[in-house]
């Protein structure tokens, strides 16, 4: 290995930066760009200017990535990992951090002063993860901590419409509940199909519950004129797939072409949800 190579290496080490849940990335993106297009939609005088949106994207993704590091950190502090990696983890959280701040300057400096109404929601997320991190890797992916998660990326739509916009509205809250609930039932199937895999015991009703809460409550915002009735669809397509999933056991036979799977659902959901808005 070259000197480079090894300087490098003590830069940036993946397990230490990158999350290793691969689909959460695309509940971060999906409703990114999602709320980016119904943005553009709705905005009266035409698309409005990139920056805000790079600055939230830029920003967004900082703020994603800084739990991994964060949470190794607070486990090396605690007795429960290699200290020689502690300035590694303490330098990418607060570089970061840093990052995200400077990013979230910029959007006030832009006059997307209603972004901090998602502050407190966010940081309430990551405070969560922070204590479940303290608590070790089994409360880390305990049922609630990633359904709050999931919620939690969910807000990177009502993020990209108010820096569209500038302004607070019921879509934008709208929008995150939607967002919202189909990442969270991305989890509860993820989490169904791998405990069949792992051949774990698991609550097979909790998936089956959650899909038909989940559409219900999209039909009756729908109804409302909340949101378009016509994004309730996705929702009953993978209603229809848990009530598959829960009659028997179904184990993944590949792992890792699952997860693509799964990133192709929600893109597909999500592209759905916004010819929705753009028909609406």
């Amino acid at each position: 290995m070259t000197e480079t190579a090894i300087q490098r290496r003590r830069l940036f080490r993946k397990s230490l930066v990158i999350p290793t849940e691969h689909g959460s990335w695309s509940w971060l993106l999906v409703p990114f760009f999602v709320g980016a297009a119904v943005a553009g939609r709705i905005v009266p005088e035409g698309y409005p200017s990139l920056l805000p949106l790079i600055l939230i994207l830029v920003g967004g993704l900082c703020a994603f990535l800084v739990r991994q590091p964060a949470a190794a950190w607070l486990r090396i502090r605690r007795g429960r990992g290699n200290r020689t990696d502690e300035p590694l983890a303490a330098g990418w959280t607060f570089g970061l951090a840093l990052v995200a701040g400077l990013c979230l300057a910029g959007l006030m400096a832009l006059g997307r002063v209603a972004l901090l109404w998602l502050v407190i929601p966010f940081a309430g997320v990551l405070l969560l993860y922070l204590v479940a991190a303290r608590g070790g890797r089994a409360a880390m992916r305990g049922l609630w901590t990633e359904l709050i998660g999931a919620a939690g990326l969910a807000l990177m739509a009502p993020a990209a419409v108010i820096a569209a916009t500038g302004r607070v509205n019921l879509l934008v809250w709208a929008l995150w509940g939607l967002m919202a609930a189909q990442n969270a039932l991305g989890v509860l199937y993820v989490r169904l199909r791998l405990a069949d895999t792992r051949g774990r015991p698991t609550n097979r009703s909790v998936a089956l519950w959650g899909h038909v809460v989940g559409l219900v409550a999209v039909v009756m915002a729908g109804l409302l004129g909340w949101v378009p009735l016509l994004a309730a669809v996705p929702f009953a397509v993978v209603l229809l797939r848990v009530v598959w999933a829960i009659r028997r056991p179904r184990p993944v036979a590949d792992v890792r072409r699952f997860g693509f799977t799964e990133v192709g659902v929600e893109v597909l959901s999500g592209a759905w949800i916004l010819i929705s808005y753009w028909t609406w």
